[in-house]
C-alpha cells in the first residue's frame, strides 16, 4: 500500500497529500493533548534561590519529649526575668573617685561596674565593652577598699586575665592590682591545689597532662588491659578519650554519654569502663593529672572538705567569671562553691555566643543562673561599640528566631548605608576567586590585610579560597591549625623536662625511651615498672641488656639536666645537645624543627621555676600557630596578612570586613546538627558570631552546590532564609 493510499481522512473522504498529513498530525496533537491532560503532573525541581525559597521547603527537626519539657523550663525561667519592671533611677556615686564612671560608662555598664555586692548576671551582648566593665569593676572595688587578695577573676584565657588587670593598674595607677588572683579555672585549681596538697592530700609536684598526652595514656592502659582489638569498630584512643572527658565534664556516666552520642559503640560499653577506670588508677599512681582531674579534684575537695572549702571562701569573697556561657557543669558547681559564703559572684556572658558543647560548655549554665540565685540582679548590656546598625539588623534577626535564650537587641550608634551582602556562585572556585578580589579591593581602598577575615564553619570550607590565595601571592594566616605545643618534637622536648620534675611520669618515660635502639613496648613497659617500684631509675638493672648504652646516655643527660644549680634555658640546652641527633635520625626536615626548640629556649628564659613553666606551658601553651603562608607577591613587611580562621577560633575577635563562604545547609549548619534541636540551635549561635566580627562589612557567599561523603548541598542555609529580606542584598 502506497502512502498516498494508507492516509485517508478521518471522515472517509477522498484528500490530497498535504490535506492528510496536516489532519494525521493535527489527530495526534489532539491525542497527545488529552494524554496530558490526563497525565499527573510532572516533577520539578523546587528551587534552591535564596530568594523565593521557603522554610517550609527544610526537613523539620523532631525535638523529643524531653527536650521539650526542658526547653519550657528555660522559658519559663527567662520569662520571670524579663517580667522585672526595669531600673530607671539614676545611679549616684557617694564620693569621687580616681575615675570618672559615670562619663566613661554607659548607663547598664554603670550599674554593672556599682552593683558589688549579692549576686549579679550580666547579659553582654556581642561587641557591648564587657571587659570594660570588669575592667571598671575592680577597679570600683579597689577604690571602695576591697582587698585585692579577696578578689578572684575567672576567665577563659590568660591572655583576658592579663589584660583586664594590666588595664586596671593602667587606670588607676595602682600595683596592687597585681594581687587579684586573675587567670583561668584550670590556672586557678593548680594554683588551689598545689598550695592545699597536703591537706588535701594529693602529690604537689604532680604533672599535668594535655588532651593528646592523654589520649597516649589512655592507649597505654588499653595494651596493659589486653584490649588491643582488630576488629575495626573498636574505638581510637583520642574517640575514648573524648567520650571519658565529656561524661566527665558534663557529670554524666559512661553509658550515658555513648547512649546519647555514640551509639554505634555500645557494645564496647564494658570494655570502654574498665579503660576509664584503668586510667584513673594509673593517673593516681604516676602522679599525673589531665585538665578534667584538675576541675574534678577542686569541685571534689570543695564538696567533701569542709575546712578546705571554708578557708578558701574566706580567702576569695568577691567573685567575677567571665564568659559565663563557656562553663560547664563541674565549673558551674565550683563557681557555686566558691561564693556560697558571701554570694558576692558576678558573672558575665552571652548565650547568644555559647559555641563550645563539644568540650562541655553547657549553655543552661547562665540560663538556669537565676534559678540558683533568685534574688540576683539581671543587667543587659545591648549598645554594641564594634558594628555599624545595619550588621546588628542582620545578626539580631539571626538571633531572634532562636528557640530559647535571654531576649535582647543590639542597638549602636555607627551608621553606614551598605547592608551585609549575600552572593551564589556557580561552584566553590568561582565563589573563591569572588572574594580573594574582593579582598584585594579592600587592600586598594587603604584597608590593611590583617583588617579582614574569612571564618569558615570547618576548616576544609576554605580549601579553594587558600588555592586563590596562594595563586595570588596574599599573605595570611590560617588559623585553627597545629599549634606549637602540639608538635611532635616540641612535645618530646618538654617529656625530657617533665620527667626530671615528676620521676613517675609513666607518659613522659614511654615517649622518651622509644627513641632508645632496642626498647620495644614491653621493655618500656619493664623499665617503668622498675622506676615506680624503686622510686626511681637503677641503671644497673638492666645493665646485661641489649639497650643498656642507650638507656646509660639517657640517664647521664637527666641527670646533668636534673641540677640545680643551673637555669631552666640551660636544662633544655643539655636537652637539645641530647635530642638533636634523635631528631636528625627520624626527620628529613630536622633543621626546621630545631628552631622551634631554639623558641623553647628563649621561652624558658624567662623562668625561674621548672614547675611554673611546666605548668603554663600545659595550660596556656604558646599562641603561634602554624598555618601555611605562600612566599607573597606582596611584601610581607608591607602588608600584614590576613586571617583565615574558623568560627570557633574567632570568637572574641572582631576585623573591618568577613567573609564567610559556603554558607548552604549542611555546612553551615553541619549536616550531623540537622537532627538534633540542640545543636542545631548551637550551629545558629556559631553563624551569630561569626556575623558579628564584622566592624563595617559583612560577605556570605556560597556556591550552587557542594558534594561530600555526606550528601548533596545545594540548599541555602536555613539561617538565611529565616532572616528578613530587607536586612541583606542578596545577588
Amino acid at each position: 500500500m502506497s502512502m498516498e493510499e494508507s492516509m485517508k481522512g478521518i471522515d472517509g473522504g477522498e484528500q490530497t497529500k498535504g490535506d492528510l498529513t496536516d489532519s494525521f498530525l493535527d489527530a495526534i496533537s489532539a491525542l497527545a493533548l488529552k494524554a496530558k491532560e490526563n497525565a499527573p503532573a510532572p516533577y520539578v525541581q523546587p528551587s534552591t534561590d535564596l530568594s523565593v525559597i521557603k522554610m517550609d521547603e527544610y526537613d523539620e527537626t523532631e525535638i523529643p519529649e524531653k527536650t521539650i519539657a526542658k526547653i519550657e523550663e528555660l522559658k519559663s525561667i527567662i520569662a520571670s526575668i524579663e517580667s522585672r519592671p526595669a531600673v530607671t533611677t539614676e545611679i549616684q556615686l557617694s564620693k569621687t573617685y580616681k575615675i570618672n564612671y559615670a562619663f566613661e560608662l554607659n548607663r547598664a555598664q554603670l550599674e554593672a561596674v556599682t552593683t558589688i555586692a549579692g549576686p549579679v548576671l550580666v547579659i553582654a551582648g556581642a561587641g557591648s565593652g564587657k571587659t570594660r566593665v570588669i575592667v571598671h569593676r575592680v577597679a570600683f572595688m579597689l577604690e571602695n577598699g576591697i582587698s585585692p587578695q579577696e578578689i578572684l577573676l575567672l576567665t577563659f584565657t590568660r591572655k583576658a586575665a592579663f589584660e583586664m588587670t594590666a588595664r586596671v593598674q593602667e587606670l588607676l595607677n595602682d600595683n596592687s592590682v597585681q594581687k587579684v588572683f586573675g587567670g583561668t579555672f584550670h590556672a586557678f585549681s593548680n594554683y588551689v591545689l598545689r598550695k592545699y596538697a597536703n591537706l588535701l592530700n594529693i602529690p604537689v609536684n604532680f604533672s599535668i597532662i594535655d588532651s593528646e598526652d592523654s589520649a597516649d595514656t589512655i592507649d597505654l592502659v588499653k595494651s596493659e588491659l589486653k584490649l588491643i582489638s582488630k576488629d575495626v569498630a573498636f574505638p581510637k584512643k583520642n574517640r575514648i578519650q573524648e567520650i571519658i572527658s565529656s561524661a566527665r565534664n558534663r557529670n554524666l556516666t559512661i553509658r550515658e554519654v555513648i547512649e546519647d552520642e555514640f551509639t554505634g559503640l555500645v557494645e564496647y560499653l564494658d570494655q570502654l569502663e574498665m579503660i576509664r577506670q584503668g586510667y584513673a588508677r594509673y593517673k593516681k599512681i604516676c602522679h599525673i593529672f589531665d585538665y578534667d582531674d584538675l576541675m574534678d579534684e577542686l569541685r571534689d575537695a570543695l564538696r567533701d572538705n569542709l575546712m578546705f572549702r571554708k578557708l578558701v571562701q574566706e580567702e576569695y569573697k568577691y567573685i567575677m567569671v567571665d564568659e559565663y556561657q563557656d562553663t560547664n557543669v563541674v565549673q558551674k558547681e565550683i563557681v557555686e562553691f566558691l561564693s556560697e559564703a558571701y554570694r558576692n559572684i558576678l558573672i558575665v556572658g552571652d548565650d547568644a555566643q555559647s559555641i563550645y558543647a563539644f568540650r562541655g560548655a553547657n549553655y543552661e549554665n547562665i540560663l538556669r543562673f537565676p534559678q540558683k540565685y533568685p534574688d540576683c540582679k539581671v543587667i543587659k548590656i545591648e549598645e554594641n561599640y564594634r558594628s555599624n546598625q545595619k550588621i546588628l539588623d542582620f545578626t539580631n534577626d539571626i538571633i531572634r528566631n532562636a528557640k530559647i535564650g535571654y531576649k535582647k537587641r543590639l542597638y549602636s550608634k555607627i551608621t553606614k548605608d551598605a547592608l551585609p551582602f549575600v552572593k551564589k556562585f556557580y561552584d566553590q572556585q568561582k565563589e573563591a576567586e569572588y572574594i580573594v578580589s574582593k579582598i584585594l579591593e579592600y587592600r586598594e581602598k587603604g584597608i590593611a590585610l590583617n583588617q579582614v577575615a574569612v571564618l569558615v564553619r570547618a576548616f576544609w570550607h576554605a580549601r579553594f579560597i587558600e588555592l586563590e590565595l596562594n595563586k595570588r601571592g596574599i599573605p595570611y594566616i590560617a588559623v585553627g591549625g597545629l599549634a606549637f605545643n602540639e608538635r611532635k618534637h616540641v612535645k618530646d622536648v618538654i617529656s625530657y623536662l617533665r620527667i626530671i620534675q615528676n620521676p613517675y611520669e609513666a607518659v613522659a618515660w614511654h615517649r622518651v625511651l622509644k627513641y632508645i635502639p632496642g626498647v620495644g613496648i614491653v621493655s618500656a613497659r619493664k623499665i617503668i615498672e622498675k622506676i615506680i617500684a624503686e622510686k626511681g631509675l637503677n641503671i644497673d638493672s638492666f645493665e646485661k641488656s641489649k639497650f643498656a648504652e642507650g638507656l646509660r646516655a639517657l640517664v647521664e643527660m637527666l641527670k646533668a639536666a636534673s641540677d640545680t644549680s643551673i637555669s631552666l634555658a640551660h636544662k633544655l640546652e643539655i636537652i637539645s645537645k641530647y635530642y638533636t641527633p634523635i631528631l636528625m635520625a627520624v626527620e628529613p626536615d630536622y633543621q626546621i624543627r630545631l628552631l622551634d626548640i631554639g623558641v623553647l629556649v628563649t621561652l624558658a628564659s624567662q623562668y625561674d621555676s621548672l614547675t611554673k613553666f611546666l605548668t603554663d606551658f600545659a595550660l596556656d601553651p604558646p599562641s603561634k600557630r602554624f598555618g601555611n603562608k605562600t612566599t607573597p607577591l606582596i611584601d610581607e613587611g608591607e602588608d600584614k596578612p590576613l586571617t583565615v580562621s574558623t568560627i570557633h577560633s574567632a570568637k572574641g575577635l572582631e576585623w573591618y570586613g568577613v567573609f564567610i563562604p559556603h554558607a548552604l545547609d549542611g555546612m553551615i549548619p553541619s549536616i550531623r546538627a540537622i537532627k538534633n534541636i540542640e545543636e542545631l540551635e548551637e550551629e545558629r549561635r556559631l553563624f551569630y558570631v561569626a556575623c558579628s566580627r564584622a566592624k563595617e562589612d559583612l560577605t556570605i557567599t556560597m556556591p550552587s552546590y557542594v558534594s561530600t561523603y555526606s550528601g548533596f548541598m545545594s540548599y541555602p542555609s536555613r539561617f538565611l532564609v529565616e532572616i528578613s529580606k530587607d536586612k541583606f542584598k542578596y545577588q
